[in-house]
């Protein structure tokens, strides 16, 4: 039962430091499960890499095969990154577009709201509360 006596936003920045906590323990110990998997269901299998048309092979064979999981694993993370801020990006932009192409709209098909629209705009722009800033975590 939470504490009424604490503010709302106190509880719920709590909670959801439990609930990550959580998520990354149970995300932390699937990854450690999944490459335990399959490296000891693949440990039987004699890896052979070749590197400058030499043969590698056994321990330091694993170990360059590990190397290119981990840097495959790193590459992935980096193109979903940056395909997710490209889309964030170009979601802002056309959130811009249109509400450019609606104030356009309002004022080509009602030329006598356009003065009052103009001024209550700028007066939302003038009397804008400002965000507080967040408590320290």
């Amino acid at each position: 039962m939470a504490n009424p006596a604490v503010p709302f936003r106190f509880r719920i920045y709590k909670e959801s430091a439990v609930f990550k906590k959580t998520i990354l323990w149970v995300v932390f110990v699937a990854a450690v499960a999944m490459l335990l998997f399959y490296y000891l269901g693949a440990g039987q299998v004699d890896y052979a890499i070749t590197v400058n048309g030499e043969q590698i092979g056994g321990l330091q064979g694993f170990a360059f095969a590990t190397g290119g999981l981990l840097i495959a694993g790193l590459a992935v993370v980096g193109a979903l990154a940056l395909v997710a801020l490209v889309l964030a990006g170009t979601s802002m932009v056309l959130l811009g577009v249109m509400a450019f192409f609606f104030t356009v709209l309002l004022f080509a098909f009602s030329p006598l709201l356009a003065p009052v629209v103009g001024v209550a705009i700028i007066v939302a722009l003038i009397v804008r509360k400002r965000k507080d800033n967040p408590p320290p975590r």
